[in-house]
């Protein structure tokens, strides 16, 4: 086994002392947050500032407990800031000169409030886009409170009544944990299970392509006949596959350190981003959390690694090599496609099927645990399945390794492949 770790520490050194290495530990982590932090710094305008004109036609004066009740928030807070002008009377009074400022981009749109909106119940908003969800909805929820609140005066409740009837219920969905304590709550829990599954999939899929393709430029400039003369060939595939686990390990290590940094100025980032406070504080994840997330995504890695470094070996070109990545890849994408059954419920039967095959485990279980406190079973019967298939596949991959990595020519049919397996 010296040979595998002098193979091992060869391939980590080499990669960490790249420039490209150095990079992607800082642009990645810049990048995550640009896509959080760009929308809220320049609004997109899926927030940012909107002037809206409203015509009321009403006797009860909706329009204008409208203009009071759309929000005006602290901009940045990707939110839509209203700047509203009321005019009362109709419509056609009005309509020629506001379809010119909305064509000219003075207004962006006007609501007009007709004179049976409490009995109907419907107001008619023209703008110049109305693609924008947020202010389509935050138009409705304050024209609704507003006809709901005249509906109740007239039902014999007072004004005052009315708007302490009405008043919203938030619901604070958070996790329980074992013991009785609050744990996460349900917008935290979901992007954070979201978060791991991306995170351990483009790790295995990035350093997994690395170790098919340094497999394929070492057997296609003869250097792997040169270092199998005197290495066994499985002993070359393990320390390769060991090799770029500890770069990908280094990275996380790395991204982890920083990622704690970071939550020790949980409340300057929630209040920067516009977050309710305590939202990021709640967002706990237990050691022993930790350390079955390290170990899936190590075990993960081993397992893809394996069949990366065999397909490597087993084709002759690049072009035949990119072909197989789709398939090796299918297993690890389903859990993507069922992101939301799996954050949902993720003790359901789909979501327990997914946790217990090796090849969609190394994401589904992880998202399982973001979700929901799993018992100790399910996740020890979900690594143990897992290590075993990583010793089959390392098994298996050595013998098409040993055979492959001599072979030039045509790709190998399955066929032969099952061939190499047996002879290997």
């Amino acid at each position: 086994m010296h040979d595998t770790f002098l193979i091992a520490r060869r391939e980590y050194l080499e990669r960490v002392r790249t420039r490209g290495f150095a990079l992607s530990t800082v642009l990645i982590p810049a990048f995550v947050v640009a896509i959080v932090a760009i929308p809220y710094l320049f609004g997109g305008d899926a927030g940012g500032r909107r002037v809206i004109a409203v015509v009321d036609e009403s006797a009860e004066g909706i329009g204008g407990r409208i203009a009071d009740d759309l929000p005006l928030p602290v901009a940045g807070a990707g939110v839509v800031i209203y700047h509203v002008e009321l005019h009362r009377g109709p419509l056609a009074r009005y309509r020629e000169e506001l379809v010119r400022r909305v064509a000219e981009g003075e207004l962006d749109g006007y609501l007009h409030v007709p004179t049976d909106v409490v009995e109907r119940g419907v107001v008619a908003y023209r703008a110049r886009d109305v693609a924008n969800l947020h202010v389509v909805i935050d138009l409705q929820r304050v024209a609704t409170t507003a006809v709901q609140a005249e509906r109740l005066v007239r039902a014999g409740v007072t004004e005052a009544d009315a708007s302490d009837l009405m008043r919203r219920v938030d619901v604070q969905a958070t996790r329980l944990q074992r013991g009785g304590r609050d744990g996460a709550g349900a917008l935290p829990t979901f992007f954070l299970a979201y978060g791991v599954a991306m995170l351990i999939y483009f790790l295995i899929v990035l350093y997994g392509q690395n170790v098919m393709r340094s497999v394929l430029e070492e057997k296609t400039s003869r250097i792997a006949e040169v270092i199998v003369s005197t290495v066994k060939a499985s002993h070359l595939m393990l320390g390769k596959v060991a090799g770029v686990s500890a770069v990908a390990l280094t990275q996380v290590a790395i991204w982890g350190t920083l990622l704690t940094l970071a939550a020790t100025q949980t409340s300057f980032l929630a209040e920067s981003a516009g977050i309710p406070s305590g939202a990021l504080s709640s967002l706990h994840i237990p050691a022993g959390t930790v350390a079955a997330l390290g170990a899936f995504f190590l075990l993960g890695f081993l397992l893809y690694a394996a069949i990366y470094a065999a397909v490597g070996a087993a084709v002759s070109t690049e072009q035949e090599a990119q072909q197989l990545v789709l398939p090796v890849l299918l297993p690890l994408i389903v859990p993507l496609l069922f992101l939301v059954p799996l954050a949902s419920d993720p003790q359901g039967t789909a979501a327990t099927v997914l946790g217990l095959i090796p090849l969609t485990s190394p994401v589904a279980t992880p998202m399982r645990m973001a979700a929901t406190e799993l018992p100790v079973a399910h996740v020890a019967a979900s690594l143990a399945l897992l290590a075993l298939a990583v010793v089959a596949a390392i098994w298996l991959a050595g013998r098409v390794y040993r055979v492959g990595i001599l072979s030039t020519g045509k790709r190998p049919t399955m066929r032969e492949l099952a061939r190499w397996m047996r002879v290997g």
